[in-house]
């Protein structure tokens, strides 16, 4: 997602090329400890996200719900006059998620548990409308629609080598959802909210620390957050759906050693699973 304090410089940043390239991380089997960086002094410090090195772990599914779940894998923005930000990498947030999105559904296709489909199945645009009615009308039983945010953090450069820019730190994912409409949906949203979260957070991604401000999105646990944005502005996506729906603000779009992981196919198996345990547990075992 695109935040005031950048919007004007986004607009005329001068992208081009390809971001920086950082040796890639494995993902780990489950329960496996973190990766260990290079020494320093006598000491080994192990690697923290976003750093090469850092493990992060493809979690072991659930047992079956007894039928098969309908999610939807949604590709944030890509609507028309919605292109998102533009990361350190010069990407585009809607080709990002774009991108993401159907590497995760390819994985999440696999698992018997779940029947899935791709909010943006292809490069066409496709507005917030017709999504939540195709949301609503197959009806899924989740949806988890994927951005990554433009966050401030230690500065803001252009980056030497794509010249797009780039911001250090602020690393980490945010779930959103919204407490608009019926008791038993709001329910259902931060369910889903909660299982993401917490799901991500086991597989080694760590949650935004520093947050928003409370004007916009309120902080309810670790990662998740409820949208406060003032009422006719707060996010259509969340609140227009009868059909449990959350935003995953995946990574720090301007941290080039985040957006370099999100580059790499470990991350993404890792996202994976932890999505697919996510979505059978916030849908199976209503509190």
């Amino acid at each position: 997602m695109r935040r005031w304090w950048l919007a004007a410089l986004l607009g005329q940043a001068a992208c081009g090329g390809e971001g920086p390239v950082v040796a890639a991380a494995g993902v780990a089997a489950e329960g496996a400890p973190a990766g260990v960086a290079a020494p320093t002094g006598d000491r080994p410090r192990a690697a923290s996200w976003p750093e090469a090195g850092a493990e992060l772990r493809a979690l072991a599914p659930l047992p079956s719900p007894g039928r098969r779940l309908r999610i939807i894998i949604d590709a944030g923005h890509g609507a028309p006059g919605n292109v998102g930000n533009t990361s350190v990498r010069c990407e585009l947030e809607q080709d990002f998620t774009r991108r993401v999105q159907d590497e995760v559904v390819a994985r999440l296709a696999r698992a018997p548990e779940l029947e899935v489909r791709a909010g943006r199945p292809d490069a066409a645009l496709v507005d917030y409308g017709a999504r939540i009615a195709a949301f609503d009308g197959w009806p899924a039983d989740a949806v988890v629609s994927l951005h990554s945010d433009a966050r401030a953090g230690e500065g803001v450069e252009l980056h030497p080598v794509t010249g797009c820019w780039s911001v250090r730190g602020a690393a980490g994912f945010s779930v959103l959802f919204s407490d608009e409409g019926s008791p038993g949906l709001k329910a259902a949203r931060e369910r889903l909210a909660r299982a993401v979260a917490g799901a991500l957070t086991e597989a080694g991604f760590p949650p935004y620390a520093r947050g928003y401000s409370e004007a916009l999105y309120g902080a309810v646990t670790d990662g998740v957050f409820v949208d406060r944005h003032a009422k006719g502005k707060r996010i259509r996506m969340l609140r227009g759906t009868h059909v449990p729906t959350v935003i995953v603000e995946t990574h720090q779009a301007f941290d080039p050693d985040e957006a370099e992981r999100w580059t790499e196919p470990g991350t993404l198996d890792a996202f994976a699973a932890a999505l697919r345990r996510a979505v059978v547990a916030a849908t199976t075992n209503p509190e």
